[in-house]
């Protein structure tokens, strides 16, 4: 770290800070705070924390890239969209932000609240800590970061505006909030710490709610308790005032059962809103983190699935969340007031409470049978569903070639049968539910009229009064009720276990940057690439090309060319581990690729891909994806040498105006693609890779650009581009020209445009 850092470069250091090294690590602080700054010397509010930011970075141990850092930091705020300097805010960075920029990092932020100073532990990495005791600036808590010295043992801590010191009772700590950081398999949902519980990524995530789970558990047993108090001044109704005939205790009555609705009715809207809660909270955890994981996950694997299907798998979310806030989830909390209920009948009349038993047994069992057929039924529906969802947007995307076929009527009765056999499914479904339904409804009835009859009976024998008569009905009937809610949401019950499956399963995956392989860190990309008898088979194990030998060194020009299909575009992916090879190797710089951080290769490897996107951010935040270091200088040069300068003064607000999708839509291919070229100039890399670029624009302006960009001879830049036009494959030193199922043939553009028919 002695030697200053330049914003332009991709990473801060090649190994991590030794934390025992304090005044390298104060000096990598500053360092590092001011390129996210972006002006060396800037200073920074008392309240912005985006030095201890940088000091968590620096003191987690990982070496994270500077590019990635940035990135995290300007998603942070959130109000990062509006900000006008990319990854620069214009507000300061507060506590929030600092947990949010962690996360954004892959780190599992975990709070304590109210705290010593003295309890908190810095075994697993940093913590950052925000004093209850008003000490900052304005009177405002004046957070720090602790950090243990290895050297020393001691506790140290860095202030956003002071350098490391010892932290000893005069520092003013006292109790506060700590935050805690835990990465990847560590964390209580990574797969090494559930090997140990046992526990499915389902089943981890609600063990991080035990409030939650705890206060649930009181509240029902509260409301089992309060249940039974009707029915016991039912029966003193009974026995003090219409057996002896008296008024007088009843406004208490009156009063008491008043009361007892209302405590019980409070609880019961309590437990709702810890369902409401608990259901909200899973289902913003499960929608991001299984996003996040479909991202994650390797290309060859998430791009072989429909679309339809990854939708299909994200919409799982929706019915755990409908179980939750249902009468499903609510029969199930209802279980201990069943019981309870029972428990009073046995008290008050003895072998009655038998009847209710047998009820719930009764209900039990179809519950069983039932399900057994509704697990059936319901994985037959869903994937009827999915077929159908997946014809639909099929039709919507091949209409245009449908009718240009001429096979409207034959799609029509694909559809057709599409169609019927979902409907087919989703009544044998039905039927499934409806048979729960009445056979619940037959138990539930049976188990009522004999719970009177017994007690009937008991009345005759003297065992209970009247009042105990009607105290045992409305018992008997709370006791069923719960049991017959769960026998008519079997089929609810069957698709949440289907989708915590689902979720169990793409959680399990494992992602692509956590691959438990000895990856070779990356200091520079100096382009050189080699193909080692390279060979892609497609999903029908069928191979697309065999052989490919090649070398590439820094700085060569090489042309891929070849029939539609042949593997053109697979070869660039490959390069930046896109795909899986199915023969031979590659390297990059001398390294096998599946060695490399696949995620730090494709941050240095620019990519002019087939099919551009602009995404409904601002043109800044666009071209920041691509370099989220780039200073003001950097942008304009790449607008400049995209041609962007017309698109940018067109726009209302530049380069911060918001671009919405209907406008995204109506971009000319052109613009989409000068973005593209303009991401790749920011990446400023050694390997540039251009994918096959529609004729009609090669033929104008952008056909220019890209000229410019094959040829230029100012640095050692390697460049891979696809090309079937001569012009543009006699820009190459070599060219590899793709024969489907065949070893390429690799020439010079010479010979090979030689060989081609005028």
């Amino acid at each position: 770290m002695n030697a200053p850092i330049a914003p332009e470069r991709a990473l801060v250091d090649a190994r991590p800070i030794d934390r025992s090294e304090l005044g390298r690590l104060e000096l990598a602080i500053q360092r590092l705070e001011a390129i996210l700054l972006r002006s060396p010397g800037a200073e920074t509010s008392p309240s912005d924390l985006r030095r201890l930011f940088c000091a968590l970075c620096l003191t987690s141990g990982v070496n994270f890239p500077l590019r990635r850092i940035a990135a995290a930091l300007s998603l942070a705020p959130e109000d990062a969209g509006k900000s006008a300097t990319g990854a620069v805010q214009d507000r300061p960075m507060d506590e929030r932000d600092v947990v949010r920029a962690m996360a954004n990092l892959g780190f599992y932020a975990r709070r304590k609240g109210h705290v010593p100073w003295q309890k908190v532990s810095t075994e697993i990495g940093p913590v950052l800590f925000v004093p209850s005791r008003r000490g900052g600036p304005n009177g405002s808590p004046q957070p720090v970061v602790l950090f243990s010295c290895p050297d020393t043992g001691r506790l140290r801590m860095i202030r956003a505006t002071a350098p490391s010191e010892d932290v000893t009772p005069e520092s003013g700590l006292a109790r506060g909030t700590a935050w805690t950081f835990t990465q990847g398999e560590e964390h209580q949902l990574g797969k090494a710490q559930r090997s140990y519980t046992g526990n499915s990524w389902f089943a981890a995530l609600l063990a991080t709610f035990p409030g939650a789970a705890a206060a649930l558990i009181l509240v029902s047993a509260a409301a089992a308790i309060v249940a039974v108090l009707l029915p016991i001044f039912t029966i003193q109704t009974y026995a003090q005032v219409i057996s002896l005939g008296s008024a007088e205790p009843m406004p208490g009555f009156l009063v008491g059962m008043l009361l007892v609705i209302l405590i019980e009715g409070a609880l019961l809207t309590w437990r709702k809103q810890i369902l409401v809660f608990l259901a909200n909270r899973i289902e913003y955890l499960i929608g991001t983190l299984s996003f996040e994981r479909l991202l994650k996950i390797r290309a060859s694997i998430s791009e072989r699935a429909a679309v339809t299907d990854q939708a299909a798998r994200l919409r799982t979310v929706e019915n755990i969340r409908e179980f939750v806030t249902g009468p499903a989830a609510v029969s199930i909390l209802e279980a201990p007031a069943s019981l309870v209920a029972v428990a009073v009948i046995a008290i008050l009349a003895g072998p009655v409470a038998l009847v209710p038993l047998v009820a719930i047994a009764g209900h039990l069992l179809i519950f069983g049978l039932v399900r057994r057929h509704a697990r059936v039924m319901t994985n037959i529906a869903a994937d009827e569903s999915t077929e159908m969802q997946r014809m639909t947007i099929e039709t919507f995307e091949k209409r245009e070639a449908i009718r240009e076929a001429g096979l409207q009527h034959l799609w029509s009765k694909r559809m057709i049968v599409c169609a019927r056999r979902q409907q087919r499914a989703q009544t044998r479904l039905r039927m499934v539910g409806s048979l729960a339904e009445a056979l619940s409804a037959f138990v539930l009835t049976a188990g009522t009229i004999l719970t009177m009859s017994a007690g009937a009976q008991a009345v005759w024998s003297g065992v209970i009064g009247a009042g105990g008569l009607l105290a045992i009905t409305i018992l008997g009937m709370r006791a069923l009720t719960p049991f017959h809610t769960l026998c008519l949401s079997v089929q609810r019950f069957e698709q949440t276990r289907n989708s915590v499956v689902q979720i169990n399963q793409l959680m399990d995956m494992q992602p692509e940057q956590e691959e438990p392989r000895p990856y070779t860190e990356m200091k520079t990309l100096n382009g050189a690439v080699s193909f080692l008898n390279l060979g892609f088979r497609a999903a029908d194990t069928r191979p697309v090309f065999v052989g490919l030998d090649l070398e590439i060194e820094p700085g060569d020009r090489i042309a891929l060319t070849g029939a539609n299909g042949t593997g053109k575009t697979t070869i660039l992916k490959a390069v930046m581990g896109l795909c899986e090879l199915s023969l031979g190797a590659l390297r990059i710089d001398g390294t096998d690729l599946r060695q490399l951080p696949l995620g730090d290769l494709r941050r240095r490897v620019a990519y002019v891909p087939q099919t551009p996107r602009i995404f409904p951010y601002t043109l800044r935040e666009n071209l920041s994806f691509a370099a989220p270091m780039a200073g003001p200088e950097k942008i304009a040069y790449a607008i400049r040498e995209a041609g962007l300068e017309e698109m940018v003064a067109n726009l209302a607000g530049g380069l911060n105006h918001p671009l919405g999708a209907a406008e995204i839509a109506a971009l000319p291919t052109d613009l989409v693609f000068r973005v593209a070229i303009a991401q790749a100039l920011l990446v400023d890399s050694t390997l540039l890779l251009i994918d096959e670029i529609p004729n009609q624009l090669l033929d104008g302006p952008v056909g220019d650009i890209v000229r410019r960009l094959i040829s230029s001879t100012n640095r050692r830049r390697t460049v891979i581009y696809v090309s079937h036009r001569s012009d543009f494959i006699e820009l190459a030193q070599r060219v590899v020209a793709l024969r489907y199922g065949k070893v390429p043939v690799i020439t010079t553009p010479a010979k090979l445009l030689g060989r081609l028919p005028a």
